[in-house]
């Protein structure tokens, strides 16, 4: 089965940031739009009772959040939020099998750094 990730780079797996990044856990925050424009994707985390979307994130060795998916607040976005955690949890299971060595985790440090894509 394969998920539409909707804050992973298009064509990047679950599986390959898991690995690269070396995700031990991760988190669910519940957000609010503070979007500019209509095309704008910026959010804040907030109180539940405040929240538009909720988004979940794999955190990494490192500390950091890595956003996967976002989700409305519907019983829809519940169903999604349980597939996408469970499917981040079999990845970092599959990873702990094989984990990145040192050499494998610069290399993807550095292409990421010269990445035409990134916003930095």
């Amino acid at each position: 089965m394969t998920l539409p990730l909707n804050c992973l780079p298009e064509g990047e797996t679950l599986d390959d940031v898991i690995h690269r990044e070396c995700a031990i856990g991760f988190d669910l925050r519940f957000c609010r739009s503070v979007a500019v424009s209509e095309h704008d994707r910026d959010t804040e985390t907030c109180d539940p009772s405040e929240a538009e979307l909720a988004t979940l994130y794999a955190l990494t060795d490192l500390g950091e959040a890595i956003a996967i998916h976002d989700v409305d607040l519907t019983s829809a976005g519940a169903d999604a939020v349980a597939a996408v955690a469970r499917a981040l949890f079999v990845a970092m299971v599959n990873a702990r099998r094989d984990p990145p060595d040192v050499a494998q985790r610069h290399e993807a440090e550095q292409a990421a750094l010269i990445d035409p894509d990134r916003i930095g």
